[in-house]
């Protein structure tokens, strides 16, 4: 039986985020906060080199007109590669600073291993990114979904080798060896690897402002917790960082739907067809995004006491503010894939500049000594600012008639 392409597009990067939570469930029960706030830092230097070097390959392929010949696809695995390359060579540099400015945190060679996991990414099949684009999901979710279970399967054994933060390094490490051989799994056509300048050219013309987007979401979405790692000890970072990723959770999950089951639809259409569809895209986020900010605000004290540990708690204001953070970040999904689709990849950058200047009111806040609520509270006002922003760099498409009598 074929499951719809909607159940589906919502409920891998569902799981996806609920296998994260269970991994860092896992961890600090058996390895304790601290440790955690290390493997934290380990995720995060990760997650830098994956963002800022993001070129949207993934994106570009879904938004190619007509059909996607053999060619192009090999040329695009060329492009994965590179990337891959380029990020491994990124994390075996970043090695030492990190070692060096996070005094108590991982060691150099730890940080240097993590260029295993983009080494091996770089050699992804794209054959299930291809049949995403026309709406056939299941391709992606048994690589998406196994690498998870890969993922879980691979905690319990690596902390009893390391009983500490270089656990999460075989963890992550089993989870892209897993995406790999899946995705070469379920892949249809031969793997084919090329190197075309024309196509490089083209990826990178349209993903530059993407490179740009994605260091300033890494500024906006994890400095907050190098800050909190500076200012507040190791022991903050694990309880700043579990709020954080229950908070962003619905976020990310609205995103990589998005980016299955809207950013298709928005490429057919244009006209008045285009604007109904933003705008009911933008009312059903819209309230996502009210409604996890409520909830989350009122369950996620108690939710994380029962589920991490009495030590991992956060206070009520702390949870407020990141949840108004991760509604405001929740309704700027359709905008920004809106964005995205028109080939109009360097609005999400602007929009995020806003939130980019949150953090300088949060070093403030570190700086004085003041609680982690006030960092949390400059993150929710800088992606309030952002979304604003957004929408009006969007107005062209949401109200046409109102863009044109006042330019």
């Amino acid at each position: 039986m074929r499951l719809p392409p909607r159940l589906i597009g919502w409920s891998v990067p569902l799981l996806s985020e609920a296998a994260a939570l269970a991994r860092s469930a896992i961890l600090a029960r058996m390895i304790g906060g601290e440790e955690l706030g290390r493997a934290m830092m380990l995720m995060l230097v990760l997650r830098l080199a994956e963002m800022v070097s993001d070129v949207g390959i993934e994106r570009f392929l879904i938004r190619q007109p007509g059909d996607v010949t053999p060619r192009l696809l090999a040329a695009l695995h060329g492009a994965a590669l590179l990337r891959g390359l380029g990020m491994a060579a990124l994390l075996v540099a970043l090695a030492l600073p990190m070692a060096a400015s996070l005094q108590g945190g991982a060691s150099a060679a730890t940080y240097a291993a993590l260029a295993l996991a983009p080494l091996m990414r770089g050699w992804l099949h794209l054959g299930y990114r291809l049949a995403e684009r026309d709406m056939r999901l299941g391709p992606m979710a048994v690589v998406e979904g196994g690498a998870l279970l890969a993922m879980l399967a691979a905690v319990v054994p690596a902390v009893a080798v390391w009983d500490d933060h270089r656990a999460m390094l075989a963890v992550l490490l089993a989870q892209a060896g897993a995406q790999v051989a899946l995705s070469h799994r379920v892949g249809r056509a031969r793997f084919r690897l090329a190197f075309d300048r024309a196509v490089l050219a083209q990826v990178l013309g349209f993903g530059a402002p993407l490179v740009l987007n994605a260091g300033l979401m890494f500024l906006t979405f994890q400095a907050d917790r190098l800050i909190v790692a500076g200012w507040y000890g190791w022991a903050a970072v694990a309880v700043y960082g579990v709020a954080l990723q229950l908070a962003m959770l619905p976020a990310q999950i609205a995103g990589r739907a998005a980016g299955s089951l809207l950013a298709p639809r928005l490429r057919d259409v244009s006209g008045a067809a285009l604007v109904a569809l933003s705008r009911r895209a933008m009312l059903g986020h819209l309230a996502l995004g009210a409604g996890f900010a409520a909830g989350f605000t009122l369950v996620a004290p108690f939710g994380i006491a029962l589920v991490y540990g009495p030590a991992f708690r956060p206070d009520l204001g702390l949870t407020l503010a990141l949840g108004l953070a991760a509604g405001a970040r929740i309704l700027r999904t359709p905008l920004s894939q809106l964005a995205v689709v028109l080939g109009r990849t360097g609005d999400p950058a602007r929009a995020n500049l806003w939130r980019a200047a949150a953090l300088a009111p949060a070093l403030v806040a570190a700086s004085l000594g003041l609680p982690l609520t006030a960092i949390a509270a400059a993150a929710a006002l800088g992606e309030a600012a952002a979304t604003c922003r957004a929408l009006h760099l969007a107005r062209g498409i949401l109200f046409p008639l109102h863009s044109k009598a006042c330019p």
